[in-house]
């Protein structure tokens, strides 16, 4: 097929079927992001690694989809959309089995290594193939589909992680992408071929590539190492950090330059995409904050297991997945402020109800606040990307949507940097006001000492359950005051949202 001629249009069967294999292909892709997590004590202790080693599982996979979101739309070009799509998909299928039957933790590492490259691919390509898909009046029904698996996957993944791992072993997180992988496989080989593109045989930008690889895994291991090595305290992080912005400089002064750069600069002269990948950046970091640090409390401070954590926050998957489909289908011919508005202000209202979270809050409490938070996400995400990509010609959409995918990826790890370090320094901090107001001579400690040693066997014991008691609620305040500060940044994107078009279709905004 040439490029930006009309694609043959499926129907019926066959168009379910596609639309079933790639929509797959992007939950199975966003699930492994999330359903290790809940394994790594176990694969650390079965495979010899240390807690800090297993944390490579996660900061691995998530480096590699980082390098090659970027690179996504000139691979395309260069070997056609099907086939790079249906070769990931077999990749991502492979490099699961083979993490499943690693024998030690650097064959795993590996080969993790080589399911996040194929993965990075899968995320942009799939959110694509969908748009290629549908004609121009349902693209917003595509997209809504699309949306569905990235916003529910992350919420099934602790919860199918931890079941599977308990019930049958660590190698099951990776082994049910098997059957899953090969079945898209097949689909994409049936069904896909009338939509490929046609292929440029450009010469490879190698100096391009080595600074961009360069930068993105300096800045992305600086994002999810920063915070166990204390960031610029760290020399390791330090000179990632100068490393990644030297790069960033030097591959953006190279590409202006260059004839065949391996990322479309161009896209940025799009109002639209810019506009909507920026907005949708700041909202999936406030998303991705609060289905990180919500579990984490759960357990440490709650006493929950990752199980009943994990059912807890299933709520945010159950409304999405109503409601993008009908504003999918609505996207194109209303007005995206005011949705967005509505979305954003729905997300603020439920960031609030978070930070009034208190060790005494029920199941019920904590499942409500994610339920209304996942009941933003389709009002807000919904429209903005469809100001992002529906302007965007044909021939540029695989690079528009690795650019898109990239921004979203590395806001939402920055987003999870900062939260998380936010919290541990709210906590010291309150923990010391906390701990001021329960000196030996203050009435409070003195009552709760009291009470304390009625339910401990000795003075020893119940002091050591008033320091718990206390770092306890000062987890807790820190959290909230993290959660306030996304609040703010829900209300500040709200009044952004005067920047946005009238119309998702509005062509690009160029």
């Amino acid at each position: 097929m040439k490029a930006g001629s009309a694609p043959e249009r499926l129907h019926g069967l066959p168009l379910f079927l596609a639309t079933l294999g790639v929509a797959a292909a992007s939950f199975m892709n966003i699930l492994d992001t999330t359903i290790a997590i809940v394994a790594l004590p176990t694969i650390g202790g079965d495979l010899s690694a240390t807690p800090s080693q297993s944390s490579w599982i996660i900061t691995l996979y998530s480096v590699c989809v980082a390098v090659i979101l970027p690179l996504s739309g000139w691979i395309t070009r260069r070997f056609g959309e099907v086939r790079t799509f249906t070769f990931a998909v077999l990749m991502f299928t492979t490099t699961s089995w083979l993490c499943a039957i690693a024998t030690s933790f650097n064959e795993l590492l590996v080969f993790r290594a080589f399911q996040g490259l194929s993965g990075g691919l899968l995320i942009p390509l799939s959110q694509s193939m969908l748009l290629r898909l549908y004609p121009p009046e349902k693209q917003g029904l595509a997209l809504a589909i699309w949306a569905i698996t990235s916003v529910v996957a992350p919420v099934v993944g602790p919860i199918l992680g931890g079941y599977l791992t308990d019930n049958f072993g660590w190698p099951w997180i990776f082994l049910i992408n098997v059957p899953i992988g090969i079945s898209v496989a097949l689909i994409c080989w049936r069904y896909l071929p009338p939509l490929e593109t046609e292929r440029f045989r450009d010469p490879v930008d190698v100096v391009g590539l080595i600074l961009l690889f360069a930068g993105v895994i300096c800045f992305q291991t600086v994002l999810d190492r920063g915070h166990e090595l204390d960031w610029l305290a760290s020399m390791q992080i330090r000179i990632m950090l100068v490393v990644s912005v030297l790069s960033f400089v030097l591959f953006i002064v190279w590409e202006r330059g260059e004839a065949h750069p391996v990322v479309d600069f161009s896209l940025f002269r799009y109002r639209n995409f810019v506009v909507g990948s920026v907005l949708v950046s700041v909202l999936y970091m406030a998303f991705i904050v609060g289905m990180v640090i919500y579990p984490i409390w759960m357990q440490t401070s709650l006493g929950y297991t990752a199980t009943w954590s994990g059912i807890a926050m299933a709520g945010t998957g159950i409304l999405p997945i109503i409601l993008f489909p009908i504003l999918g289908k609505r996207v194109q011919n209303s007005d995206p402020r005011l949705t967005v508005s509505f979305g954003l202000c729905i997300a603020a209202a439920a960031l609030y109800l978070h930070s009034q979270t208190t060790t005494d809050s029920t199941v019920q409490y904590i499942a409500a606040t994610r339920l209304l938070m996942g009941a933003a996400m389709p009002f807000a995400w919904m429209p903005l990307m469809a100001i992002a990509l529906l302007g965007i010609p044909p021939e540029k959409l695989a690079s528009a949507s690795g650019l898109f995918n990239f921004t979203r990826m590395i806001a939402s790890s920055a987003g999870t940097a900062i939260g998380i370090t936010l919290w541990d320094q709210r906590t010291i901090y309150h923990r010391s006001r906390l701990a001021e107001s329960l000196s030996a001579d203050a009435v409070p400690y003195r009552e709760s000492m009291a009470l304390l040693e009625q339910a401990t066997p000795s003075a020893q014991a119940a002091l050591a359950a008033l320091d718990v008691a206390v770092t306890q609620q000062a987890r807790t305040l820190a959290m909230g005051d993290v959660f306030y500060l996304y609040v703010g940044a829900m209300l500040v994107l709200v009044l952004l949202t005067v920047f946005l078009p009238s119309k998702a279709e509005s062509g690009g905004g160029k």
